[in-house]
């Protein structure tokens, strides 16, 4: 593919491009394209998972925010190293309750705070939030219910 940056930008960012293309540019040399790819609703799992792996932590970010992205995929990226990708993940609309457990505990608390306001986010969790007090710069009672507020 002898595509300058912006057409192949434009091509990951294509609605109708097709698996095939979006393989070939998964393997750009620019983390940039790549991104696009990784965040493209129609991409390969196999593509995505090698993605989930890419040195560029924008990239596994971008994998972690695709809509698409199999729960097998955000299991692994909740043990990334760069605390970016577990936000996205913890962010993720699919995210399920076993995972959103173990971010709970996250040592970030950007992480931790998106946990408490994830819509899947059991009562349980918040009520360990908020007994154990566990952001730091933010009071977590803003995320909750009222009916959770101690007087």
């Amino acid at each position: 593919m002898n595509l300058t940056l912006n057409q192949k930008i434009a091509l990951a960012k294509s609605p109708t491009a097709t698996a095939e293309q979006l393989t070939k540019l998964s393997n750009d040399k620019e983390w940039y394209v790549r991104s696009w790819v990784a965040e493209h609703h129609n991409f390969p799992i196999p593509i995505l998972e090698k993605l989930a792996n890419d040195e560029e932590s924008y990239v596994r970010c971008c994998v972690a925010r695709n809509p698409n992205c199999p729960i097998s995929i955000l299991e692994k990226l909740a043990n990334d190293e760069d605390s970016n990708v577990r936000y996205f993940v913890a962010k993720h609309p699919n995210c399920p309750i076993l995972i959103l457990e173990k971010l709970a505990n996250d040592e970030c608390w950007n992480v931790r705070s998106y946990v408490a306001r994830h819509p899947n986010c059991p009562q349980y969790l918040k009520e360990y939030f908020r007994v154990k007090n566990f952001m730091t710069n933010y009071k977590l009672a803003h995320y909750l219910p009222i009916s959770l507020h101690l007087c």
